[in-house]
């Protein structure tokens, strides 16, 4: 008994001098003082600029209220309502002129920075603008309303001569003038260009004909701007032909905008490469201006201003607030549950989502500051989804940190190595979010470009938070604090672990991250090769291990081993999501099929929940509801899926009479949808391009396009089932849905990720032999808890929204709720078996499949140890008599204590015992090093 307890403890020795050497951790003399220095050095440096990050952050968004500019759904902003009267001898306007105005006038407000516009067509001849956080109508009459129609037409083309003596002579941009209230004339600044009647001249190029627009000086010594034009291939080649037609006699080529004259060159020689300059003493603002109307491109009939009104939020200061206290419960229950399974690592990830929020808001403070953000309910769904991302990426780390000292490495050396692998995931994830974030925001438009924003700005101050803070913070206090109180920080569990399992590793001839893969995969298998190498050393080590307690799993369960289940369920579960859609359909809300709009005036005292009250009595629960000012009257605006005018009024009419209201205020027109074709086309094409670099990048970054398909068919998997559950209640399809449907999309792409990495890690690093199968079930096993983790903390803030936040939220945190689900198990139970069976196929596989087996869990050592033949013999007579025989005796303590080990090690060194394991141990892991990595 004493020799096998000397002989167990000479394995501790072993397996410790191999955890210290697999940890990194083996510096000498001044070598590692040097580099202890330095790198403590620039851990403090980048804390010490995180801290000045955070500071100037605060600086930027406090208060946020009032330094992050919000979108009109939360703060409201200017409505204007622009008519034609133009019917181009039709009677009406034509359905699609209408749907190419609402487009243009769409790109220019968005071009004026309010990314967050509404903007509708109403009725046959209106269209409905609403632009955040504007309420000073000027600027943007003067260019969502302008026609934009450019004309280049030759002087002599024209036949009102009145018209060619003023341009002859240069008349034709004099300065206007205003008349104040005593009737005297003073000049106003701006130019007064010469109207021309249309049919008057013959145009040699229009708008058309342009390919790029530029804005300039005049010339090197002017003040005043010209916008360059140039000119596609037809319109150059007009244009050439014309100059050198007037080139003899410096004719001179007339520029018109909207039928005014804006200026008119003579021609000094020709033009044959379709670069044109248009000047009209324009200042650098109108000349801006201009080249916006002109990108945009012409309206296709012209609009005037009918009204403009200032109106409050879509979804109400109270719904706002409630939905907002919800989050912040959420978030606070998140914390307590990080502190409650982590302990004191809970506060480092605390700290880190703190970090990451201020810097957010400090980024989102700035960018509004230049007038280039506003916040909307679409962009709030892309933050909660970057701080899901935050709090993932903290998680990871963590279960990485408390894993790798598991696998037998320092507290110092894990956070090193832990911490740097569980980086380069999240940063994988991240990227992969980032291409579609990207493509949302360059090739979308309303508010899906907002979401692509900040999810965009969220996924890069998330990496910079996790290299310049979390990452530092936590290799500066592993060896200072955390190791000084393990209990304390949650890794005292993983240190007891890694001592028995460096026993264990030791009695098998392996290192021991492969031993504790092994023993996660088939313990059994396992045990026999402790067995037939050390014998009854071996069981002793095994049952220590056996015996151990913690949150971690020690046996991977055979998830994919039930792959055949859990795709028949998913395959039936889109099946019937795709016959509930065509049986039920999706209730479409007000923004994608139009409806009514009825504004009402002379209102009183009436609230905003008093009005919706009234409406849902009426039968219009899903109203949308914001306050409008009108010359200082106080009103409403309320738009309603109906779209007969004669319902609404008649409901419009019912709600008058509950709340005494007077019927002669109360207007009513149909309008058409805000998300138009063009934008369902414009995030279409955005999401499909996205897939495809998403598709590129993975095939690039994980050397297997297969993974990058997979991905996709999890998340088109995602969007059917949370897409036909919603068929099925029948709740409203609207905007709020769109972005939580996009950011459930951003959850499971990045979960997938996640385990396609460790899965990609396993494939090179792993030392073990086995089936693509049993390897890809251990991947998913260890990212399991993780998942969970994650899954959780995203899920809680939701959920609290759901059952607490406003009913305008309530559609957004449904949508959350289901998609967090789903997306959790489509990335263990769709993509990982998916990805499993594609790749299996492979030749190679094939034939580890013939060698091990097609069951999940049959593998072994690649550096397998020399058995005895004794030992073989025992070991081939059936293992399993041995276990039930061992199972029964009282497993072996091993040394965890530093003294302990210290004598451990003393006494196998003078024995020669540890020496000459620990040297075959190297000799296997260094023939085990040169072998060329394998490749499933």
């Amino acid at each position: 008994m004493a020799q096998e307890k000397d002989t167990l403890r000479q394995f501790a020795a072993e397996g410790r001098k191999q955890q210290r050497n697999a940890g990194n951790t083996a510096y000498s003399g001044s070598t590692k003082k040097k580099k202890k220095s330095s790198s403590d050095r620039r851990n403090v440096w980048l804390l010490v600029l995180t801290t000045l990050l955070v500071v100037g952050a605060i600086f930027l968004f406090m208060p946020p209220q009032e330094k992050i500019t919000q979108g009109l759904d939360i703060q409201g902003g200017l409505s204007v309502t622009l008519t034609t009267s133009d019917t181009s001898g039709e009677g009406t306007v034509s359905q699609e002129n209408m749907e190419k105005s609402r487009s243009i006038v769409e790109n220019r407000v968005n071009a004026l920075g309010a990314a967050e516009t509404s903007v509708s067509v109403q009725g046959t001849n209106q269209i409905l603008v609403q632009i955040p956080g504007m309420s000073d109508a000027e600027e943007a009459l003067r260019i969502i309303g302008q026609t934009g129609k450019l004309e280049f037409a030759r002087l002599d083309s024209f036949t009102d001569q009145n018209v060619v003596q003023q341009i002859e002579s240069g008349n034709y941009g004099t300065e206007g003038t205003v008349t104040d209230s005593y009737g005297n004339t003073l000049p106003s600044g701006k130019t007064q260009h010469l109207k021309v009647e249309e049919g008057t001249y013959t145009d040699i190029v229009t708008g058309e004909n342009i390919e790029l627009v530029t804005v300039d000086r005049a010339s090197e010594t002017s003040t005043d701007y010209a916008v360059n034009l140039r000119l596609d291939s037809a319109g150059a080649a007009a244009f050439h032909q014309a100059s050198k037609d007037l080139l003899p006699t410096h004719g001179k080529i007339v520029i018109i905008l909207d039928g005014e004259v804006q200026s008119a060159p003579a021609i000094q020689g020709e033009i044959p490469n379709g670069q044109v300059q248009i000047t009209g003493n324009y200042t650098q603002t109108e000349a801006q201006q201009l080249q916006t109307i002109l990108e945009s491109g012409s309206l296709p009939v012209s609009f005037t201003v009918s009204q403009s009104q200032v109106v409050g939020p879509t979804l109400g200061q109270e719904a706002l607030f409630a939905g907002l206290i919800a989050a912040l419960l959420g978030l606070a229950l998140v914390m307590l549950y990080l502190l409650f399974f982590y302990r004191g690592l809970g506060l480092i990830a605390a700290a880190a989502m703190g970090v990451f929020a201020v810097l957010y808001l400090g980024i989102l403070a700035g960018l509004s500051a230049l007038g280039l953000f506003s916040l909307s309910l679409a962009g709030i769904a892309g933050i909660v989804l970057t701080i899901g991302m935050a709090a993932d990426s903290s998680v990871l780390t963590l279960e990485r940190f408390r894993e790798e000292i598991r696998m037998g490495r320092s507290v110092k050396g894990a956070s090193i190595t832990g911490v740097w692998h569980a980086i380069q995931t999240s940063i994988d994830a991240d990227l992969v979010s980032l291409v579609s974030a990207l493509c949302l925001f360059f090739l979308a438009s309303a508010s899906v470009k907002g979401f692509g924003m900040t999810l965009a700005l969220g996924i890069l101050c998330d990496i910079v938070m996790m290299l310049i803070f979390k990452a530092p913070l936590i290799r500066l206090m592993a060896p200072r604090i955390i190791t000084k109180n393990p209990g304390l920080w949650d890794i005292k569990d993983g240190q007891i672990a890694a001592e028995k399992y460096s026993v264990l590793a030791a009695a098998q001839g392996q290192i021991t991250d492969a031993t504790m893969s092994g023993m996660m995969i088939n313990a059994k298998e396992s045990l026999r090769v402790a067995v037939a190498r050390s014998g009854d050393i071996g069981q002793k080590a095994w049952d220590a291990v056996e015996g151990l307690k913690g949150r971690f799993i020690k046996h991977d369960f055979n998830i994919l081993g039930y792959r055949k289940y859990f795709l028949t369920v998913s395959a039936v579960l889109v099946v019937l999501c795709f016959v509930v859609l065509g049986v039920r359909g999706l209730n479409f809300g007000i923004e994608f099929v139009g409806g009514t709009s009825v504004t009402i005036s002379n209102t009183g005292d009436l609230t905003t929940e008093q009005l919706r009250s009234a409406y849902a009595d009426a039968g219009e629960p899903d109203a949308v509801i914001q306050t409008t000012e009108t010359n200082g009257e106080q009103g409403f605006l309320v738009r309603t899926a109906t779209t007969s005018a004669e319902e609404a009024a008649a409901t419009s009419n019912d709600v008058a009479d509950a709340l005494g209201l007077n019927k002669e205020d109360i207007q009513v027109d149909t309008i058409g949808p805000d998300w138009g074709a063009s934008v369902v086309q414009s995030s279409l094409i955005a999401l499909l391009v996205s897939f495809l670099l998403i598709i590129l990048y993975i095939a690039i970054r994980f050397r297997d396009y297969r993974m990058g398909v997979i991905a996709i068919v999890a998340l088109l998997h995602d969007l059917i089932i949370v897409v036909g559950i919603y068929a099925l209640v029948g709740r409203e399809m609207n905007p709020n849905t769109i972005a939580a449907l996009l950011t459930i999309l951003g959850y499971s792409l990045y979960d997938t990720v996640v385990v396609f990495h460790r899965i990609n890690d396993n494939m090179d690093n792993l030392d073990i032999r086995c089936s693509f199968m049993t390897m890809a079930n251990h991947s998913v096993n260890q990212v399991l808890v993780r998942s969970i983790n994650t899954t959780l903390t995203s899920l809680v803030p939701v959920v609290a929204m759901l059952f607490f936040g406003g009913e305008t939220l309530k559609d957004f945190a449904f949508a959350m709720v289901i998609g967090l689900i789903i997306g959790a198990y489509s990335s263990i139970g769709v993509a990982s078996p998916l990805y499993s069976i594609w790749k299996s196929r492979s030749e190679e596989n094939q034939r580890l499949i013939k060698r091990y087996g097609p069951e999940v869990g049959n593998f072994a050592f690649k550096n397998a140890p020399n058995m005895s033949a004794q030992n073989a013999a025992i070991a081939a007579k059936g293992v399993s008599d041995a276990v039930e025989r061992e199972a029964e005796k009282v497993p072996v303590e091993v040394a965890t204590g530093e003294a302990e080990a210290a004598a451990a090690e003393d006494a196998a060194e003078k024995q020669g015992m540890g020496a000459k394991n620990q040297s075959k141990a190297k000799s296997n892991k260094g023939r085990n090093k040169s072998k060329k990595k394998r490749k499933y």
